[in-house]
């Protein structure tokens, strides 16, 4: 499991206890499992290193199956390799009918390995590439290179010139750093403002510069798509008009994998799922299919017996978490809730689990009896688990009403 600071585990169990995944610098720490899924995912990053490869991927699961843990786990992956990730996470505030949202999310949230996968955003990432630009004849041979890059947007060119200058003059440079962000202004010399209608020029405007800054790539997470089935049709089918325009710009893309999360609903609901929209079916339909056996296919479905976690990669997981919670805690967990116990964890998370997802009550019931036996050290840990199981379960439960209600 490697070295692991106490303040990194404490951040470990934090997360859990949210009902949340570890960020991606962290996620390998409780990964188990899927292993042949995971090499597929690291065939597609090769390829989009080592020959430009662009691809769309569907990550199809129920909710609490591991659907962000892969995406951050893939995310982790990525940034080994030297790409710039970003998760853009669904919301009320967050739209694809709204691109200027998602937009802003995106720039502000990029992740780099010099920021070890935490958000860091565009102007991190501009501030450092100006630092190392100092002298007029540096200046002037960024302004070159800038203009030999191909198949970028006249305006996202003309912003990044405009604030490159005057980051090196010490001129005021926040209307270029604004308008990167999506905010509704014009600086000098931009035209026009980032919005649906120049969502595949920015797209791969982003992808070149950071090519030209020396990393591998990009890769966007759209995560939660399926909370798009509750929106009035209206806009529901404009978001998935905006997620058709990001595939098919895919196409044209280099060095970018763009990974869409999406319950097994989305590709059977008739009326409020992806077939409802003709357009977008037509588009990806024949992509959505389970091709056993095949561990790159366009589809990952954690809902696929090959894909299904073992009892004994359960029990590691819980190991790992009860190794994670000493550190944390600095205590001996392990004399305290020993494998037997663990043991009878999975069984019994197996027996409450019916719709729950059992991933996620594994890994949280497990956090939630050893928080238990930490604070209760003189209660049993048999007298403890069945509660720490029910609490587990029901606070899983409500987490996925408050994950469902209409926005």
């Amino acid at each position: 499991m490697g070295e692991l600071s106490r303040r990194d585990a404490i951040q470990i169990i934090q997360h859990i206890k949210r009902g949340t995944p570890p960020p991606p610098r962290l996620i390998s720490h409780i990964h188990v499992g899927r292993q042949r899924w995971i090499e597929g995912m690291e065939w597609y990053l090769d390829m989009a290193k080592e020959v430009d490869l662009s691809a769309v991927r569907f990550i199809v699961g129920e909710y609490g199956s591991g659907k962000t843990h892969f995406l951050h786990m893939t995310a982790h992956l990525a940034l080994q390799r030297h790409f710039v990730v970003c998760e853009v996470t669904l919301s009320r505030d967050i739209r694809l009918d709204r691109f200027d949202t998602v937009w802003r999310e995106m720039i502000g949230r990029l992740s780099t390995p010099e920021s070890e996968g935490e958000p860091e955003g565009i102007e991190s990432v501009l501030n450092r590439w100006c630092q190392g630009i100092q002298e007029t004849e540096q200046l002037q041979s960024a302004l070159i290179g800038l203009d030999k890059i191909s198949h970028l947007d006249p305006d996202f060119r003309k912003a990044i010139r405009g604030y490159l200058r005057a980051c090196v003059q010490g001129e005021d440079r926040d209307s270029y750093l604004q308008w990167l962000k999506g905010d509704p202004i014009r600086p000098e010399g931009v035209r026009t403002r980032i919005d649906r209608a120049s969502a595949r020029a920015m797209l791969r405007s982003i992808i070149q510069f950071l090519k030209y800054l020396g990393y591998n790539g990009l890769v966007l997470f759209l995560d939660e798509l399926e909370l798009i089935r509750n929106l009035d049709y209206r806009i529901r089918d404009a978001n998935y008009d905006t997620l058709r325009q990001f595939i098919d710009g895919s196409d044209n893309l280099q060095n970018f994998l763009l990974l869409c999360s999406l319950t097994p609903n989305m590709q059977t609901d008739n009326s409020r799922g992806i077939p409802s929209y003709p357009a977008l079916w037509a588009r990806i339909g024949g992509m959505l299919g389970e091709v056993r056996g095949d561990y790159r296919s366009i589809t990952v479905n954690l809902e696929s017996p090959d894909a299904q976690i073992s009892d004994e990669d359960f029990l590691e997981l819980a190991k790992r978490l009860r190794k994670i919670h000493a550190i944390a805690e600095a205590w001996d967990a392990t004399e305290m809730i020993p494998d037997t116990m663990l043991k009878y964890l999975v069984k019994g998370a197996k027996r409450e689990a019916g719709e729950t997802s059992l991933p996620r009550l594994i890994t949280q019931a497990t956090v939630t009896l050893l928080e238990a036996k930490k604070q209760n050290p003189n209660r049993e840990p048999d007298e403890l688990l069945p509660e720490a199981i029910r609490r587990s379960a029901e606070m899983i439960r409500q987490q996925e009403r408050e994950r469902s209600r209409p926005w």
